[in-house]
C-alpha cells in the first residue's frame, strides 16, 4: 500500500473510531451495529470473547445504556495498517456515565472510566469495519445508588 493510500486508511478509521463513540452516546443502535465486521468479536481483557456479532454487541450496548447519559472519548489513536484491507489500532478511551436509576447489571448509578480499546478492522462490502475489540481499564470510579458500595 502506498503512502497516500495507507493516509486515506487511517483517516477512514479514525473517522470509524468518531462514529463508534457517537453512535453510542446518541443511542442511534441501528447504525452503530453497521459499524462492525459481521463476525465481530468483542473481548474480555483475558481473550474470552464477550459477545460475538455487530447486532448483539450493539443490542449489549442498548441493554445497559438506553436509560443513561454517556460520554465517551477516543483519544491519541494509534493505527497501524498491516494489509491491504486490515489494521489494527489502540485508543486511550474516557468514559462518563450515569444511570437514571442504576446500572441494569452492575447496579451502578453511575461510572468515571479510564483505559484503552484495542482493535482490529478490516474492509467489508468497500468500507473499513471493527473486527475485534477489547477494551481495557487502567481505572474506574464508581458511585452507587445510595453513595455505598454493596456488602
Amino acid at each position: 500500500m502506498d503512502g497516500l493510500k495507507r493516509l486515506e486508511a487511517i483517516e477512514a478509521i479514525r473517522n470509524l473510531k468518531a462514529r463508534y463513540f457517537r453512535l453510542i452516546d446518541t443511542k442511534c443502535w441501528v447504525e452503530l451495529a453497521g459499524l462492525f465486521a459481521r463476525d465481530l468479536e468483542v473481548r474480555t481483557p483475558e481473550g474470552a470473547v464477550y459477545v460475538s456479532g455487530g447486532q448483539a454487541y450493539a443490542e449489549s450496548l442498548r441493554q445497559s445504556l438506553e436509560r443513561a447519559v454517556s460520554c465517551h472519548q477516543g483519544l491519541t489513536g494509534e493505527v497501524e495498517i498491516t494489509g491491504d484491507a486490515t489494521a489494527r489500532g489502540i485508543w486511550a478511551m474516557q468514559d462518563v456515565i450515569e444511570w437514571a436509576e442504576a446500572h441494569p447489571r452492575m447496579g451502578w448509578k453511575s461510572i468515571l472510566g479510564r483505559g484503552h480499546y484495542h482493535e482490529t478492522y478490516r474492509i467489508e462490502n468497500g468500507a473499513w469495519r471493527i473486527a475485534t475489540l477489547t477494551l481495557t481499564r487502567l481505572r474506574l470510579d464508581v458511585t452507587w445508588p445510595d453513595g455505598r458500595k454493596p456488602a
